[in-house]
């Protein structure tokens, strides 16, 4: 087998539109999986949002969330490798953020999503990722400051028109201290710099003994990108972001139409 390993990201990668995984991808995973391949999930996904969806595909062994700012083992569901952002950090970044009036901002710690109140911009987003919301009542930067909270990620959710205007604003903010990627058109994701995807690969490729000559990374979002170095092969999907595809070796079908069984059959078993 030439391709010995595959990151993918989930959202829109595996999952249809509608959230759903068809059997077809199930069926070509578990076929991969059982000729000796290691099926890596790669997502910005709460540990607790991934983990139904790693059973849901019958994974075992490590699993990257957090956009790359935590490396989980699925079967005993604990931790291997978690970053976090310092207090002071969060603190600033948020109350630079909460001066606009276009965004709902979340933090995720203790493997929960929190925000500053209920909005219907949280709650779409957390029916998406199958997990609660945990409104702190007051602005999440005060929050986070009286009780010394270090969170793994900031996210928020905008409009897509605001996004570009958003990025512009908050990249000046962090200074070159913080990563700013689109997830989602109506989504940003901040972390720490050179904290990403792509260091999470790298650190289990090293873990594994692989050498990129051998993994497959596949995505559809801008914060995939950082996957694609890392890869032998960097595929986007059909449904890609223009951005990414640019980026990719190849790009395949949408997600609507079994993207991940379509790599996994034409390339990963050959």
């Amino acid at each position: 087998m030439k391709y010995k390993a595959i990151f993918s990201d989930f959202d829109g990668t595996i999952s249809r539109s509608d959230n759903t995984v068809s059997e077809k991808v199930k069926r070509a995973i578990g076929k991969y999986v059982a000729a000796g391949g290691r099926f890596v999930l790669a997502t910005g996904r709460l540990f607790s949002a991934a983990y139904p969806r790693a059973l849901e595909l019958g994974l075992h062994g490590k699993m990257i969330v957090y956009q790359g700012g935590g490396i989980f083992d699925i079967d005993s569901q604990k931790p291997c490798y978690l970053n976090t952002i310092e207090t002071k950090s969060a603190v600033k970044l948020l109350r630079g953020l909460e001066k606009l009036d276009f965004c709902e901002n979340l933090a995720y710690f203790d493997d929960k999503c929190h925000c500053a109140r209920e909005s219907e911009y949280v709650d779409v987003f957390c029916d998406i990722c199958g997990v609660p919301s945990y409104p702190a009542q007051m602005p999440l930067s005060d929050y986070i400051e009286q009780n010394g909270i270090k969170p793994v990620k900031v996210l928020s959710l905008m409009m897509p028109e605001r996004t570009e205007e958003f990025l512009t604003y908050g990249r000046k903010l962090a200074g070159g201290e913080m990563t700013f990627v689109r997830s989602h058109k109506s989504v940003v994701e901040i972390l720490p710099e050179g904290i990403n995807k792509g260091a999470a690969v790298k650190r289990l490729c090293a873990e594994f003994g692989l050498d990129r000559s051998e993994v497959i990374c596949m995505g559809d979002s801008e914060n995939d990108a950082s996957m694609f170095p890392c890869a032998g092969l960097a595929v986007a999907a059909g449904n890609a972001m223009p951005a990414l595809k640019e980026k990719a070796d190849l790009v395949g079908v949408s997600n609507d139409e079994d993207f991940a069984a379509w790599v996994i059959e034409n390339y990963a078993m050959r």
